[in-house]
Parts: C-alpha cells; sequence; structure tokens
C-alpha cells in the first residue's frame, strides 16, 4: 500500500511540475510576442477555434488525470505518457485562454 501511494504522489508532484512550467514558457512566449509587435492585431482564427482548442485542452487534461488516478500502483515510467498529456493539455488550455483574452 505504501509503495502504491507513493508512485502514485511522485505521479502528481511531475505532473505538476511539467503543467507549471509549460504554462509559464507557453504563456511567456505568448505575452512576449504581443508585446513586440507595434500594431496591435487579432488572431486570424475565429474564436470557435480557441474554444474547440480549449475543449481538447480539457479533454486532454481529464483524460490524462482519469487513467493516473486508475493506476495508482505504475512507476513514473509506465504513467509518463500520461502525464505528458496532462502537460500538453495545460499548454493548450493556457495558450488559448491568453489568446481568447487577446480578442
Amino acid at each position: 500500500m505504501k509503495k502504491q501511494t507513493n508512485n502514485l504522489r511522485k505521479t502528481i508532484v511531475l505532473t505538476v511540475v511539467l503543467c507549471l512550467i509549460a504554462i509559464i514558457f507557453v504563456s511567456y512566449i505568448q505575452l512576449y510576442g504581443q508585446a513586440k509587435t507595434t500594431v496591435r492585431c487579432s488572431y486570424l482564427d475565429p474564436i470557435t477555434i480557441d474554444l474547440l482548442a480549449l475543449l481538447a485542452g480539457l479533454f486532454l487534461v481529464f483524460e490524462g488525470i482519469i487513467r493516473v488516478l486508475k493506476n495508482p500502483k505504475a512507476t513514473i515510467e509506465m504513467q509518463l505518457t500520461r502525464v505528458l498529456r496532462i502537460t500538453f493539455g495545460c499548454a493548450t488550455i493556457a495558450l488559448h485562454i491568453i489568446q481568447f483574452l487577446h480578442k
């Protein structure tokens, strides 16, 4: 039981750290890129693209979390693809929220 809890705890810590790094990185790149433009222009894609991307990101996050919690005994190596799925979902959500707020 202790090993199961320890594996799950390590997986959750890794997931949170990677998600924070991804969100900070994506936010920095996006906001830095917006600050460099001299003419404020809107993004070319319609708002529905941002909403669909937001839904896709939420799907990746929730599906990844469900899979991690269903397999609490799995090692970090076994959970790595799920952790990356959650991280990509968080990055996608952060990026499209920033773009949505810009519009």
